[in-house]
């Protein structure tokens, strides 16, 4: 089931986002979040920028967010979108489902124009994700990402949904 993320899935939401850090170099974020800085990130989002989770059997297997492309008052139609899947729940279309429910938020919501995602290059199951729900690549930032000695390039993804 998705539903709207509530403060009682920061826990849950913060543990996905921590594996991530830990394991791969899908967010260049460094060091795992506490539940403080996750409680706060959890309440900059609003109307433009939801939350939602996917739960089964009472437990959050993963998320997706939209988040502020900028901070400039000229971004405020133009959001980032996340999605994070708990380590044991990739690959059973999950993350689809999520896509499929965020993008349909950002689709009726009228103050938003553009959704841009950024993928870490070597994140091909991301990029076909992406794809599939008709983003377009626009472009690539080498080497902007520094985790686990190595540099990491940062694709580009957009959908237009107005």
């Amino acid at each position: 089931m998705i539903r709207p993320a509530r403060f009682e899935d920061i826990p849950a939401m913060t543990s996905i986002y921590n594996y991530v850090i830990k394991h791969n170099a899908a967010t260049f974020d460094i060091d795992p979040k506490n539940l403080e800085s996750r409680t706060k990130w959890f309440f900059t989002h609003g109307v433009n920028n939801p939350l939602i989770v996917v739960e089964e059997d009472g437990k959050v297997y993963g998320y997706a967010g939209l988040s502020p492309f900028g901070s400039d008052d000229g971004y405020d139609r133009s959001v980032k979108l996340c999605i994070y899947l708990h380590s044991e729940k990739r690959g059973e279309g999950l993350g689809k489902e999520l896509m499929q429910a965020i993008l349909d938020l950002a689709t009726q919501n009228p103050n938003i124009h553009t959704v841009v995602s950024e993928i870490t290059s070597t994140n091909e199951a991301s990029k076909r994700l992406h794809e599939t729900f008709g983003f377009s690549y626009v472009g690539t930032i080498k080497e902007c990402g520094y985790k686990f000695d190595e540099y990491h390039d940062m694709d580009f993804y957009q959908l237009m949904v107005s």
